[in-house]
């Protein structure tokens, strides 16, 4: 009897001895896992972080330049002259100078008399107290990238639409007109459109755009309409006249 009672007592001890050796395996476990947990957890948040600054709009650029937008659509020779124009999309006689010689200047790009270049100034916009400038070229440059064969268009497309008196405060142009009605007005439409949708609404040629205003600074430019030669400011008063071919003569006798 005693024997047997022994036996069972041994049979208990074991008994208790494996269940505590299982909880503190279950601890052991459970720690583990809350440790995997947590591991887990801060690869989520590091991979969320991530993406959330992945997500930030990549800055985008026109090819072709890094400071200014050109306009030709087929290369000059390297021989030929370089023509810049200053311009701010508010400006009234920017407006009025690309009605007299922008189609002139376009032409004898592609015919690869010179390379033409535009440099977008905003200056006007601080004179006028609005964004207008700023939403215009931001456009402007948006087309370059998305529809370069479309630019020349854009852009006369945003002065045959601008105010015709200058009035501080005012809209200038609706994000409307530059985002939806003018791209579709001259062309850029289906995927392309909304490639340039994308690029407007989300500002992805803003640091490009600043970029050329500072070149313009750089250059010595402080005023628009300015058009020069190979870096040397033309001098218009020289202009035997005003039309288009006494502008291309005189580029050509700067050139």
């Amino acid at each position: 009897m005693a024997s047997s009672t022994s036996n069972r007592r041994e049979q208990l001890r074991r008994q208790q001895e494996a269940a505590e050796r299982q909880k503190k395996t279950n601890r052991i476990i459970g720690l583990s896992a809350g440790a995997v947990a947590l591991v887990l957890v801060g690869v989520l948040i590091f991979v969320l972080v991530q993406n959330m600054g992945g997500n930030r709009v990549a800055q985008v650029a026109p090819q072709g330049s890094t400071n200014s937008i050109v306009v030709n659509t087929t290369p000059a020779p390297e021989s030929a002259p370089t023509v810049t124009i200053y311009l701010d999309y508010q400006c009234p006689n920017c407006r009025t100078f690309e009605e007299s010689y922008g189609d002139m200047l376009a032409s004898e790009a592609d015919a690869g008399t010179w390379t033409l270049q535009n440099k977008t100034m905003t200056f006007m916009d601080n004179n006028l107290q609005n964004t207008a400038s700023s939403r215009a070229a931001i456009g402007a440059a948006c087309s370059a990238v998305v529809a370069p064969e479309m630019y020349p268009q854009y852009n006369m497309g945003v002065y045959q639409n601008q105010s015709p008196a200058e009035v501080r405060g005012s809209e200038g142009y609706s994000d409307e007109l530059l985002r939806d009605s003018l791209p579709a007005q001259v062309g850029i439409t289906g995927e392309s459109l909304t490639q340039f949708q994308s690029c407007y609404d989300n500002q992805a040629t803003r640091d490009f755009v600043s970029t050329v205003e500072r070149s313009a600074y750089d250059d010595g430019v402080t005023g628009t309409p300015t058009i020069s030669v190979n870096g040397t400011v033309l001098d218009l008063r020289q202009l035997t006249d005003g039309s288009p071919a006494a502008l291309k003569a005189l580029i050509l006798a700067n050139a």
